[in-house]
């Protein structure tokens, strides 16, 4: 039996961190659903909406290391608390914005502020409860990240249609002030802080070299994904970026003091392979949406909105699902549920690939949830692994490295689609006349993400049990 004080959730910190995990992903998927109107406001083709889009996932991506590290040092609170507060100010900027140049500086801080919050707000909510709890924990913060992502498009596209898209952005402010009051008066109470060094200190001990090349190599990676399409420059960049994360890797590994102990992916078979697998993971699943989206509207030529309510289907499982998967992975080996969860994710995958343009619409909803099932099966209790391999002290390099397994699996995930689509569509347009060519397209794309999800069934198989190796 638990004693009472080991099952007990603190609810300022849980609120505190939970309201972060679902800011940011709302912000992300519903200003992708104003992307027409912020075009349409400042007159931009669409390269130049691309960046105002993706500019967010490439600077959070490039500073997430350096926080992470930061984060193992100095006082993790503070750290959360100023990017939380500075991603709310950020956001009333962008909302505040009368030129495309100053909302493109603020769409920037606000992905810079992001990674603040990205690698302290899940250490701070595990260091500060029960190990035995947990996975409870990591089930409800994973559902929230998932509700954010979901209600993006839905209450973006509400909020776009009666006021326009500068409603996005005072509605996450509006949120994010809730967060900010939440975390600067009442959080600073209830957590430990166990670092005692000061800024200045930490700043001076991080390791500059790691952090120069993990940034510079996100930077072009993530930039390179994000406009892969566009032409010989973006691959170029998006392979260099590549070559720099590689580079980075083998300078690690000879420092005593790096950005990132690459050892423990070796040293820690369980921390080595839940970061594969989640590679993986992201880099098969992030652009299901995507291609089923262009399936919905140009194959089976639905209405948007109706394609938008089919879609919302696959996050919502995955929400109730997480709940349910995190609190259970507190007695069943996450192993074992997250490699469940990817082989219902490959199955998904393989049967999107076998979709005709006469595929009932029941069908692909079932699909969806089948989807969202295994993806709420593994996130969960992949992330409580990872967490559960390191000591506390590690907490914010562990959350680092699962946030730069998404980014990178994400931008991965879109250079695949990229790649397919110009071989099958390359000038042609997107419309239901072609709708051959983009069901092809987009059968190949997922065949591609199905056979490679298997690797990812294996990484997760691999890795092995936490509770008997304790």
């Amino acid at each position: 039996m638990h004693r009472e004080e080991d099952t007990k959730i603190n609810k300022n910190i849980l609120i505190a961190t939970t309201l972060s995990s679902f800011l940011v992903p709302f912000m992300s998927s519903a200003v992708n659903i104003a992307a027409p109107d912020i075009a349409k406001s400042f007159k931009l083709n669409a390269e130049e909406l691309n960046l105002i889009i993706s500019i967010f996932l490439i600077f959070s991506a490039a500073f997430i290391l350096p926080m992470g590290k930061l984060s193992d040092t100095f006082d993790r609170t503070k750290i959360f608390k100023t990017g939380l507060l500075l991603f709310t100010l950020s956001t009333l900027m962008c909302a505040l914005s009368n030129t495309v140049e100053i909302l493109f500086v603020f769409r920037a801080l606000q992905g810079f502020f992001s990674a603040f919050t990205f690698v302290t707000s899940m250490a701070i909510l595990i260091e500060n409860h029960s190990p035995q709890i947990r996975g409870r924990l990591l089930g409800i913060n994973t559902a929230v990240v998932y509700l954010g992502t979901s209600l993006g498009p839905f209450l973006g596209g509400v909020l776009v249609k009666l006021w326009g898209y500068r409603s996005v952005f005072f509605f996450g402010f509006a949120i994010g002030v809730v967060g900010s009051f939440v975390s600067l008066f009442l959080l600073q109470k209830e957590v430990k802080n166990t670092r005692q060094a000061k800024l200045v200190d930490s700043l001076k001990s991080l390791d500059k070299v790691g952090a120069i090349l993990s940034m510079t190599g996100l930077f072009l990676l993530m930039y390179g994904a994000s406009t892969f399409e566009l032409g010989n420059t973006s691959k170029i960049l998006f392979f260099a970026g590549l070559i720099l994360m590689v580079i980075f890797v083998v300078v690690e590994a000879k420092l005593q003091n790096p950005i990132l102990d690459v050892k423990l992916f070796v040293k820690i078979p369980q921390f080595g392979f839940s970061n594969l697998a989640a590679l993986i993971n992201y880099s098969c699943t992030f652009s299901a949406s995507y291609l089923l989206s262009l399936y919905l509207q140009l194959v089976k030529a639905l209405p948007s909105q109706l394609a938008g309510s089919i879609l919302i289907v696959q996050p919502l499982s995955q929400v109730i699902t997480s709940l349910i998967s995190g609190r259970a992975s507190e007695k069943i080996e996450p192993r074992k549920l997250a490699t469940a969860g990817m082989v219902l994710t490959t199955i998904g995958l393989f049967v999107f690939s076998l979709f005709s343009s006469k595929t009932s619409l029941v069908f692909a909803v079932a699909n969806l949830i089948v989807m969202g099932i295994g993806f709420g099966l593994f996130s969960s209790p992949n992330t409580n692994v990872v967490m559960s391999c390191v000591p506390k002290s590690l907490y914010g390099t562990a959350s680092s490295t699962i946030s730069v397994m998404r980014v990178v699996g994400q931008a991965f995930s879109m250079a695949i689609v990229s790649f397919v689509s110009s071989i099958f569509l390359k000038g042609v347009r997107l419309s239901h006349e072609n709708y051959l060519l983009i069901l092809k397209s987009t059968k190949t794309s997922f065949l591609v993400f199905a056979s490679l999800s298997i690797l990812g069934i294996v990484a997760s198989y691999k890795r092995g049990n936490i509770y008997s190796r304790k």
